[in-house]
């Protein structure tokens, strides 16, 4: 007891240290929170765009196609690993000549090795007219120091992350195949689709050389599904370099031929 009685303040300066702790963490997050919804709301204003906040409403056109975090959710490990389930809570949504597009952000929380960790991504959706389902993901060759990857590495063959057939395509068990490009394309892209005749016609040599030349500010992945163009990237919106990847975009989309929307809801 007299043990006791000689510990306890210390105990309590340790609490009252963790309490503190935590308070700056939560603190310093609701900061970063406001000022990012407050850029963003800035960005959407500067580029003619709405803004939704409510989680309810700025849910992903491509929710049901792709879920967000997939590879973070289903399985038990994954059950284990979550403190708090994938929750969109930004959408951006902007007209442009025909195009629709929508910006969403989704965050969820996994346990780390110091607590829960929140994790972020986003999606860049756009409405075109039905095309033939198909991925293309770039091709790397160097790490993000700018170290030389070995032969055959995951990123260097770029077929990892779109070799598994998309949800339209794989609810009627169509076919899923490795779309080889013309000369040095094929270096530079990965490509799979459900039809490899439409797809080429899709990837002309116009749209080919618009995607080398624009890759560092393309997403990584891409992906047309069921009237739509979707890319997901693992990180908050920017709102610094937005513009540029959504120029990009709508770049590569009035290449394609026929992607055009012929529809102006969804």
């Amino acid at each position: 007891m007299e043990l006791w009685l000689r510990l306890s303040p210390l105990l309590g300066c340790m609490a009252a240290g963790l309490g503190l702790l935590f308070w700056s963490q939560w603190r310093s997050a609701r900061k970063e929170q406001r000022e990012h919804v407050e850029a963003l709301t800035a960005l959407a204003a500067r580029l003619g765009g709405t803004m939704v906040s409510d989680p309810e409403k700025a849910t992903a056109w491509s929710a049901e196609l792709l879920r967000p975090f997939k590879n973070y959710t289903g399985g038990f490990i994954n059950w284990l690993a979550t403190v708090r389930r994938p929750r969109f809570e930004i959408a951006l949504d902007f007209v442009r000549g025909p195009w629709r597009l929508r910006v969403t952000e989704v965050s969820m929380e996994r346990r780390g090795s110091t607590g829960g960790v929140t994790h972020h991504e986003h999606r860049i959706e756009v409405i075109t007219a039905p095309l033939p389902p198909v991925k293309l993901a770039r091709r790397l060759y160097t790490d993000f120091l700018g170290r030389p990857l070995k032969p055959g590495h995951v990123l260097s063959e770029g077929t990892a992350v779109i070799s598994e057939p998309p949800v339209t395509v794989a609810r009627q068990q169509g076919e899923w195949q490795r779309l080889r490009l013309p000369g040095h394309y094929d270096s530079q892209y990965a490509v799979f689709a459900n039809d490899l005749g439409a797809a080429n016609r899709m990837l002309n040599r116009d749209v080919l050389e618009y995607l080398v030349e624009n890759a560092s500010v393309l997403p990584f992945v891409l992906t047309f599904e069921d009237g739509f163009f979707y890319a997901t990237m693992p990180y908050r919106i920017g709102p610094n370099t937005l513009p540029k990847t959504l120029e990009a975009v709508l770049g590569l989309l009035e290449r394609v031929p026929g992607a055009a929307p012929t529809h102006a809801q969804r």
